[in-house]
């Protein structure tokens, strides 16, 4: 009896499979079409999708550098596929793009490939990028020094200058693909005191390291590095001064020929820098006769002189140069000598000391002196202007006589001769000294 039950359900389960079968199947269908209706997929764009690059040691392992060439490295569109439950809560950080060193081909190409790890990939129906290769150059790494150049622009506040520049580095390394770094000329701290012009004291401040080319071009690269990156510097503000120039002109010039005293300059006054203390102290700059080479000179001669040689060690010419030439010109005359006749009693004797009577002696009653100078102070002299003196309190200080005995002493007389002047000879007489006083002797 339960043999014919069995069979007569089997019956029923076969009876009609293919439309069972058939309406099974519609009826997952069905099932499928309303999920998807509830949650379909979507396609959500994302723009410019960084790429990380993998593996970068297997270049840089090698002393190799690599460049990515004209933004490659970033992606302007990648598309996902996704239900939108999914993709809802996918943002442009959620999207992965990466390009790994190991899949560089001959023609220095890496293929990118796309993920959401978020999400995970199983919940993605696709994700595709507008493209899908990044393209890069692979040189090999160089290295180079350069001296950092100090480059000023721009004026520091009126009545004040930039002075000395000081940095707490003086060298920078240079490193990058090589023929980037083979354009690297100069390496600069650029000051711009236009930005610095409220500032009337020292200045410390941090200021970026820029590289340039012989033409002076800005270089710059993705591969470039430069250790360090900034520069700390502090700039000394020193206050202005104008001041005048004055010459100590002296020397012998050839034989026969003598100084006129005339010194000029193309140029009287100069700007010159520093603290405001020593400025204060300084109302002149004196270039001494030392600077002046007068030996074997027969005419007016001009000579550059460096004033900046002859400024205090704190002290500098304000407009920073390391030279300040001044042309000064010294005139020379030839000399003449010329006879003059004058009268003994015309000798003045002065100072005399109280209680003594001095008498000039072997001076005949008309003399002769023979004067030598330029001719233009020469043709200016007569007889007359030649005064000739005998101050004797002054000769006893010279000859270290605090008394003067009565007797007998050698003296030279002085003369009232012009500068650029000198007697050919000394006038040398006899002065008597006796007890006693004259009523026509000087005081």
């Amino acid at each position: 009896m339960h043999k014919k039950e069995n069979v007569k359900w089997s019956g029923r389960l076969t009876k009609n499979l293919g439309l069972k079968i058939i309406s099974f199947l519609l009826a997952i269908g069905l099932w499928l079409l309303v999920v998807n209706i509830d949650d379909p997929v979507v396609r959500w764009t994302y723009l410019d999708v960084p790429v990380t690059i993998k593996n970068a040691d297997v270049i840089t392992n090698q002393g190799m550098i690599y460049e990515v060439l004209d933004g490659t490295d970033v992606i302007p569109r990648v598309t996902v596929y996704a239900p939108r439950s999914v993709g809802e809560n996918i943002s442009k950080s959620d999207i992965v793009a990466t390009a790994d060193m190991n899949t560089l081909n001959s023609l220095n190409i890496l293929q990118v490939e796309f993920s959401v790890p978020k999400v995970g990939s199983s919940k993605v129906s696709d994700i595709r990028g507008s493209t899908d290769s990044v393209h890069v150059s692979i040189e090999n790494k160089k290295n180079v020094q350069k001296v950092l150049k100090t480059n000023i622009i721009g004026e520091a506040p009126e009545g004040y200058v930039v002075g000395n520049v000081t940095t707490d580095q003086n060298l920078v390394r240079v490193s990058g693909a090589e023929s980037v770094v083979d354009r690297v000329e100069s390496a600069n701290i650029n000051i711009d005191m236009n930005t610095l012009s409220e500032f009337t004291s020292d200045i410390t401040t941090s200021v970026p390291v820029r590289l340039y080319d012989e033409e002076g071009n800005e270089v710059e690269g993705s591969t470039l590095t430069k250790n360090p990156e900034n520069v700390m510097i502090t700039i000394e503000i020193l206050s202005t001064k104008d001041v005048p120039l004055r010459f100590e002109v002296d020397g012998e010039p050839a034989d026969g020929y003598g100084l006129t005293g005339m010194v000029s300059s193309d140029v009287q006054t100069v700007r010159i820098a520093g603290r405001r203390s020593a400025l204060n102290s300084m109302s002149e700059i004196v270039i001494p006769a030392e600077a002046f080479d007068l030996s074997g000179i027969s005419e007016e001669t001009t000579m550059e002189i460096d004033v900046c040689d002859y400024l205090p060690e704190n002290v500098q010419m304000a407009d920073k140069s390391t030279s300040m030439p001044v042309n000064v010109t010294i005139g020379v005359e030839r000399e003449t000598t010329t006879d003059y006749t004058l009268r003994a009693e015309d000798v003045r004797i002065t100072n005399i000391p109280e209680g003594k009577t001095c008498e000039l002696e072997g001076l005949e009653e008309e003399y002769t002196v023979s004067v030598t100078g330029i001719r233009s102070v020469m043709s200016n002299i007569s007889a007359g202007d030649l005064e000739a003196v005998l101050d004797v309190a002054a000769w006893m200080r010279e000859q270290g006589l605090k008394e003067l005995p009565a007797g007998k002493y050698s003296v030279t007389l002085q003369y009232n001769t012009p500068e650029q002047t000198e007697l050919e000879r000394p006038v040398t007489v006899i002065l008597a000294v006796s007890e006693g006083t004259e009523e026509n002797t000087e005081e």
